[in-house]
């Protein structure tokens, strides 16, 4: 006779399983494999969590780390922020007064200041020019946009602010920021007659000058005033200084981009 074949075998989870004829062969199911696999898997498992207790990172895991957010992501932070710069009490910076070059040129004139404290030499004829100015004046809007045009290549911007009308408190605030920190001179657009040394004729006008000084204890402001009968250096009082504002569009406030 010739060797016996093998019987139909048996499928194990998708392996064949031949069986010998004459032998007992135990079938294991897939349900106990599955059941040996997840023990095993508990085992470890308990291992690795008794390893942490004692102090042990477990073989082949990595240790979990916890991270505080980002300041400003919402949520509690103990990260410590860095303080705001503080400006000394007093500081005036060195300014080459400019008088207006006509009787309408006074914001061209403190552009062209302002723009000096930046490193930037502009004439006034230059500015008026950019800004449209007129006889009968010209726009804060008009400043505004061609100041920005210098500024924005230098990572600065101009904001027209109002919140420093009849407010000496922040008027100061804002000033020796931009004088005692930033180092720069901003344009103020006041009314001429509120001015104590003006002395034209008439009701007044609206008028620019820069700020290029303070001093916090005497809460006063040193100012460049471009009209020339009786304009120059002058020190006045923030708070007459903050009631001498036009309108509420009343300074040009700087700050870094």
């Amino acid at each position: 006779m010739g060797r016996k074949r093998f019987r139909n075998g048996t499928s194990l989870g998708g392996i064949y399983s031949p069986v010998m004829p004459g032998r007992k062969v135990k079938m294991v199911s897939i349900r106990t494999l599955v059941g040996v696999a997840l023990a095993v898997a508990l085992v470890a498992g308990g291992a690795a969590v008794a390893a942490t207790q004692r102090g042990r990172a477990p073989r082949n895991s990595h240790a979990a780390t916890v991270s505080s957010p980002p300041p400003g992501a919402g949520g509690s932070s103990s990260v410590a922020t860095s303080p705001s710069p503080t400006p000394v009490d007093a500081y005036r910076l060195k300014l080459k007064g400019q008088y207006q070059q006509t009787s309408y040129y006074c914001e061209p004139a403190s552009a062209a200041m302002s723009l000096a404290t930046f490193g930037v030499k502009v004439d006034q004829n230059t500015l008026a020019r950019k800004m449209k100015t007129r006889s009968t004046g010209t726009k804060i809007s008009d400043v505004e946009t061609v100041m920005d045009s210098y500024l924005y290549k230098r990572h600065y911007n101009d904001t027209v602010v109002g919140d420093v009308f009849d407010a000496p408190e922040i008027l100061m605030t804002k000033v020796s920021y931009d004088v005692g920190i930033l180092r720069r001179a901003p344009i103020l657009q006041v009314w001429s007659k509120r001015l104590p040394w003006d002395r034209r004729a008439g009701k007044g006008e609206e008028h620019a000058i820069v700020a290029y000084g303070y001093q916090i204890s005497k809460g006063t402001i040193t100012v460049f005033d471009p009209w020339g009968p009786t304009g120059g250096t002058h020190t006045i009082s923030a708070k007459a200084l903050a009631t001498s504002f036009a309108d509420r569009a009343a300074m040009h406030y700087f700050e870094r981009l």
